[in-house]
């Protein structure tokens, strides 16, 4: 893996001019010419840098420097995700995808590492592998909104829509602005097909009518009939939806039916 890492370093590393990451490079130490201590103080000089360029949205900065935290310690399954983050913003996907991989490997009890890799696979409409590790970082710890969000984006993608209901509405259980949260725990996948997505607002829409909150539900309902969703008439025949009937901005959004 040493080997690996340091191809990627090099071939990464001028992929990008300024930031200091040419300089950098230049100056690398040979990772088995100095002390375990410099090795993580190295490491952790440049996965700050990592950290910056990506507060700045300097993605592909980012990926860089990680590349280069990482060439000091292979160990570190956070430098993976943090890398793997970055790769995705700036559209390597696959790179994404095994650089997650290897962060499993060094530890397969990860549960952010499983989503993330899950997320990827989602992201690339590869949803059985992505069912599969995502169940896993639910095995582990069943309390990650996220994780439920994306297992739900999966199911969706393989038209499993009972499933996927009820992983919508245990991801809103567990955390209400799961949806709208710009600070979610790793990666979330989010299919981007009209057709699903109209699918999808609608049962959020359901989701949060169970939950009681009939503002989030008419918010979805109103994405859904702007996604296109062709069965939005059926809130008046869902008994789920009866919170909403007497609301006359249910009537706005899609008409009664006629008597």
């Amino acid at each position: 893996m040493k080997t690996l890492v340091l191809m990627l370093a090099t071939a990464a590393t001028f992929a990008l001019p300024g930031s200091g990451i040419e300089a950098a490079a230049q100056s690398l130490l040979p990772p088995n010419t100095v002390t375990a201590d410099t090795r993580q103080q190295l490491a952790k000089n440049y996965e700050d840098k990592g950290d910056i360029a990506r507060a700045r949205d300097e993605y592909g900065s980012a990926v860089n420097w990680y590349l280069l935290a990482i060439r000091y310690n292979t160990r570190d399954v956070g430098l993976y995700n943090k890398l793997g983050i970055a790769e995705m913003k700036v559209g390597q996907m696959d790179q994404a995808r095994r650089d997650f991989a290897l962060g499993i490997k060094v530890d397969p009890s990860n549960v952010d590492a499983l989503n993330n890799l899950g997320a990827v696979y989602c992201l690339q409409h590869k949803y059985r592998p992505a069912v599969r590790y995502l169940k896993q970082a639910l095995a582990l710890d069943e309390s990650k909104a996220v994780t439920h969000l994306n297992l739900a984006e999966a199911w969706m993608g393989q038209k499993q829509i009972d499933r996927a209901m009820n992983e919508y509405a245990r991801a809103l259980e567990l955390d209400a602005d799961i949806l709208t949260s710009t600070d979610k725990e790793g990666v979330f996948a989010q299919i981007s097909t009209p057709e699903q997505r109209a699918m999808v607002d609608f049962m959020i829409a359901k989701a949060y009518v169970k939950r009681g909150n009939l503002e989030g539900a008419l918010d979805y309902l109103r994405r859904a009939k702007q996604d296109n969703f062709k069965n939005l008439a059926t809130v008046w025949d869902d008994p789920v939806f009866t919170p909403l009937w007497k609301d006359p901005r249910l009537a706005e959004i899609v008409k009664p039916k006629a008597s």
